[in-house]
Parts: structure tokens; sequence; C-alpha cells
């Protein structure tokens, strides 16, 4: 028996570009054409210069020459314990003084203070810091008070470190 749509490879054929058809139908309104995304507006604005008319324009000044960089700072030496004479001054200067604070001994604090004084050429106390504290204020700037009343030390410009103890008996 014939069949009337002809031979089965037109069949086979014509069943294969059907189903293509089939295929790009179902696929194509997704993925054809590529859904459009606004894009952004990119705005830019330059603030405004004042303009001079050329005539009125200075020149600019010519290239400096080069300038070799300066050559690196050695940092200073690390302070020194207070030692020897200038210490027994020190330490006299800090005793003449009654400088452990009332509230302090109220209150039973104890420390040690270690101060950092920056001297200058003459000898005279320049800067002073604390270098490490006593973790109380109050002895802490009863350390620097006290210290500040040194005045000078013999000697010349120079770092020292100055420990306070301050100890109830």
């Amino acid at each position: 028996m014939a069949s009337r749509s002809g031979s089965p490879g037109v069949r086979l054929g014509l069943a294969f570009a059907t189903s293509i058809a089939l295929h790009l139908a179902v696929l194509l309104p997704v993925a054809w054409p590529p859904p459009r995304t606004p894009r952004p507006v990119l705005t830019v604005s330059l603030p405004a210069f004042a303009t001079r008319p050329e005539a009125e324009a200075e020149p600019a000044p010519p290239p400096e020459p080069f300038a070799a960089p300066p050559a690196p700072r050695m940092p200073p030496p690390p302070p020194k314990p207070l030692t020897g004479r200038a210490l027994d001054t020190a330490m006299a200067a800090l005793a003449r003084e009654e400088f452990y604070p009332r509230e302090a001994i109220a209150r039973g604090l104890e420390g040690r203070v270690v101060l950092l004084l920056t001297f200058d050429a003459a000898g005279r106390l320049a800067i002073l810091e604390i270098a490490s504290s006593s973790g109380h204020p109050i002895l802490d700037n009863a350390a620097l008070t006290a210290a500040q009343r040194i005045g000078s030390l013999p000697g010349v410009r120079r770092q020292v470190l100055l420990p306070v103890e301050f100890r109830l008996e």
C-alpha cells in the first residue's frame, strides 16, 4: 500500500522540518529580541573657571631647576636614664616640693611615673612629657608639677628619663 504523502524519506524530512519550526516558535519569543534595558545616563558637569583675556594673562613662571631631595635626618638618640650629679640635682628639687597629693594619700594610691625631660643647650628644661603613666592621673599631674620646678640641670642639650615613685609607707 502506498502512502498518500509520498515516500518515507520525504515524510521524515517533513517531520524534521516541522519539529525544528515548532521548537523555534517556542524558543524565539523568549530569547529574541533580547530585552531592552534602559541605559544609564551619565551627566558630567565641570566647575566654571574664571578666564581672562589672553592679553591680560600673566606668563607662567619658568620651571624651577631640579633640586636634590634633602638628606634624610638621623633620628635623635634614645633618651637615657638620668644619672650622677644631674640625678642628684633633680631628686633634690623634687624632694624640696611636697608633691604627693593628699587626695592620693587618702585614697591609698601608689605608682611610678616616668617623665621624659628635654633640656636645651643651656641646660634649661624645655619640654616635659609623661613617658610612662602610673595609671592614676592625679599622680601623673603631681609628678609633672614637681618636675617643672627642676628648672635646669648641668649639662648640654639632651633628653633624659626621670622615674618618680609614689609609695606610701
